[in-house]
């Protein structure tokens, strides 16, 4: 027993410890006595020769006390994070009510400062939705399809909290044309969301976004006087156009894919 704790002791001299490498080395201490414990009851009785056997089960100590120590410290921020969006809640409510009591007070503002607790909670929100994002994203891909919710509702939320400031503060005549650009990049932050989970049938979502996005940009566009509406309607052919050149080039892709692994092919089944 003692040839084990010399082993790990030896291996991780000098290393910093927080807690972490202690527990580490416990757990290591655990698992390398009970797989000699395995191989005793196996049948082998010579103490030295088990020493070597289960040291030369254990080769890797500082490598994967690595992975183990970014294990731990990803725990630690989850259990950190889980407590941060409880309290964090409560605190930010009431930050925002003090800081909107204290500005519609000195500014007499009330028309306006209304939307400080407003926009405050749907940006707490929209944290909070990043977060299960994150989390379901990194699940079964069963579990995607919330995610790509959660983050169409981010953006809309988003979306509220710029609307709001355009019309309650800044009063922009043309706030309303927020909400179709907010749609819009729903369907832009899901094509992205898409393409880095490497979803199957992708392209399936940039054939049907791109068309569905494009009118939406063409009003939001067209009534920022950005660009004519005459024109400007030809957009929407554009839109087509851009999903046969998707196609096309798919096709294209695919077909220099098989070329390049018919060979291959061929030739394990003629040796067959």
């Amino acid at each position: 027993m003692k040839s084990f704790i010399d082993y790990i002791e030896d291996t991780f001299q000098g290393e910093k410890d927080d807690g972490t490498l202690y527990r580490y080395k416990r757990l290591v201490l655990e698992r390398m006595t009970a797989r000699a414990n395995e191989v005793t009851h196996a049948g082998l009785q010579d103490e030295q020769v088990l020493n070597d056997l289960i040291i030369s089960e254990f080769p890797r100590l500082k490598e994967n006390y690595q992975k183990f120590y970014a294990e731990e410290r990803a725990k630690k921020y989850e259990k950190f994070l889980n407590k941060f969006m409880i309290f964090g809640s409560v605190a930010v409510v009431l930050l925002l009510v003090i800081v909107y009591l204290a500005i519609s007070f000195l500014t007499d503002a009330w028309d306006a400062t209304w939307v400080i607790i407003v926009d405050g909670i749907l940006t707490w929100v929209v944290f909070i939705f990043s977060v299960f994002i994150r989390r379901v994203s990194g699940m079964r891909r069963i579990f995607h399809p919330i995610a790509r919710v959660l983050l169409a509702l981010s953006v809309m939320c988003g979306t509220t909290v710029v609307f709001l400031i355009a019309l309650a503060v800044f009063h922009l005549p043309n706030s309303w044309l927020i909400y179709p650009f907010g749609v819009t990049m729903i369907y832009v932050a899901d094509a992205i969301y898409a393409t880095v989970t490497k979803q199957k049938l992708r392209i399936i979502n940039y054939l049907v976004y791109i068309p569905a996005a494009m009118p939406m940009l063409y009003v939001f566009l067209g009534a920022l006087d950005i660009i004519p509406w005459h024109p400007g309607w030809l957009l929407m052919p554009l839109a087509v156009l851009i999903d046969l050149v998707i196609v096309f080039a798919k096709m294209i892709s695919n077909k220099k894919y098989k070329y390049k692994y018919k060979p291959e092919v061929d030739a394990a089944w003629n040796e067959n």
